[in-house]
């Protein structure tokens, strides 16, 4: 994918007009150049599709969440007596007559569609990433509040299983190998980490692209 060609102005060199300069003052043409997202405009946005991903995760466990119950197994004193005395009994003692009591240890059990739950919440990450990214709007809502968007190398919308790529390489890799794939976003030209490199994408600063305006000098 490192092969692709950048649109001009993507770091190529300027290509020299046809027939020669134009007259001091007169206005080139120049092509259109795209601004890439640095390392803390993606920072920053991470940290928002975050608080967005843990309030939405926070909401379905209210209303889908499974059933925590909470059983209470009473143990034995640990002083060789083996007495218990029942919770009840406890109750109605006097606290200045109280014998010793048993200890009380509480166990959870969350029922058997704990695993249906955790396995909706796992899937949610991937389903908010990719179709966002893949989406009209190119960028989740974080990327999209910094004016950032996620392209192909030739600046078109990626498709779904690029944008699946991306995440799994970002979700396996880049993160979890001391961060160094993401990192890698302060160091690279085009501002790309390790999921980016694989997955053949960019993410740009800008959701349109700007033009170069040349300064003409006044006498």
């Amino acid at each position: 994918m490192s092969s692709i060609t950048p649109p001009p102005g993507w770091g190529a060199a300027p290509q020299p007009s046809v027939g020669g300069p134009a007259p001091w003052g007169t206005p080139q043409h120049q092509s259109d150049v795209w601004i890439y997202a640095g390392f803390w405009w993606r920072v920053w946005a991470f940290l928002i599709d975050a608080i967005i991903l843990t309030t939405v995760e926070g909401v379905l466990s209210l209303f889908f969440g499974p059933k925590i119950n909470v059983d209470w197994e009473e143990l034995p004193i640990p002083d060789g007596s083996g007495q218990t005395v029942d919770v009840v009994n406890i109750a109605a003692t006097s606290l200045p007559q109280a014998h010793p009591v048993s200890i009380l240890v509480p166990h959870l059990h969350a029922g058997s569609d704990w695993h249906t739950f955790g396995i909706m919440l796992s899937l949610l990450p991937m389903l908010y990433f990719v179709l966002f990214e893949a989406s009209s709007f190119r960028a989740t809502p974080g990327k999209r509040l910094f004016r950032m968007e996620v392209v192909s190398l030739t600046g078109e919308r990626i498709s779904h299983l690029r944008a699946l790529l991306r995440f799994v390489i970002k979700a396996f890799l880049s993160f979890p190998l001391f961060y160094i794939g993401v990192l890698m976003v302060a160091f690279t030209q085009r501002k790309q980490g390790l999921h980016d490199m694989i997955a053949g994408t960019l993410v740009l600063r800008h959701t349109k692209p700007a033009e170069i305006v040349p300064f003409t000098p006044h006498d």
